[in-house]
């Protein structure tokens, strides 16, 4: 994905910015508990914050937050959901993050570190971190991806959407990872899975691919 295609990518959710917010999971607790033990301390800088819902939940177990945002609509929820913490939003896109923000104890991304331009992103990752600090990106991802249904959303997915990877394939998978260990500056710390579940009606899974 060249950087203008992702770029305008990124700043598309802003359309639907409250049924995203409505309609995107959350994330399981021990994440979140992981994710806080990984630096020196609790000031973190979260790149991609979308409407706020990862920025609330470490805000709410200690965590003082600067959420990056570009897309305003996002950014706005972001604000309301948070409002009260030790949370500042920032209209801006990560890679446009300069110094003058400080350091950080952990920088983190919650389903957005695909958004973000790899060179400048682990560049300004780099910059914003304290010594000993941790890169602690995470995404949400289906685990139950065999029998009919899945078969029948895969089907739907080529059928009235060719451009885009169908879920659960090896492609779906690239296109939203980064691997830690191809992180330019930063060592392999630890790859983890958690296993959680949410329940979805068929209304609300659609709701949630239409987002």
């Amino acid at each position: 994905m060249d950087d203008h295609v992702r770029a305008e990518r990124a700043r598309s959710f802003g359309q639907i910015a409250e049924q995203y917010d409505r309609w995107r999971p959350g994330y399981p607790e021990q994440l979140y508990t992981d994710v806080l033990a990984a630096g020196t301390g609790n000031l973190i800088l979260e790149a991609g914050a979308g409407t706020g819902r990862a920025t609330l939940a470490l805000a709410e177990r200690g965590a003082i937050v600067t959420a990056i945002e570009p897309d305003l609509d996002m950014a706005e929820i972001a604000r309301s959901r948070t409002s009260g913490h030790r949370v500042r939003v920032l209209n801006a896109a990560f890679e446009d993050t300069d110094s003058t923000l400080g350091k950080f104890d952990i920088v983190a991304a919650a389903q957005s570190w695909h958004w973000i331009n790899p060179t400048h992103g682990n560049a300004v990752a780099t910059a914003a971190l304290k010594d000993g600090g941790a890169l602690c990106l995470w995404w949400n991802r289906p685990g139950a991806l065999a029998g009919p249904v899945w078969d029948r959303i895969r089907d739907a997915y080529t059928r009235l959407a060719p451009e885009l990877p169908p879920p659960g394939t090896k492609q779906e998978q690239q296109t939203k990872s980064t691997p830690v260990h191809r992180i330019a500056g930063f060592t392999p710390w630890a790859n983890r899975t958690y296993e959680w579940s949410h329940r979805y009606s068929a209304h609300s899974f659609c709701a949630l691919v239409s987002t």
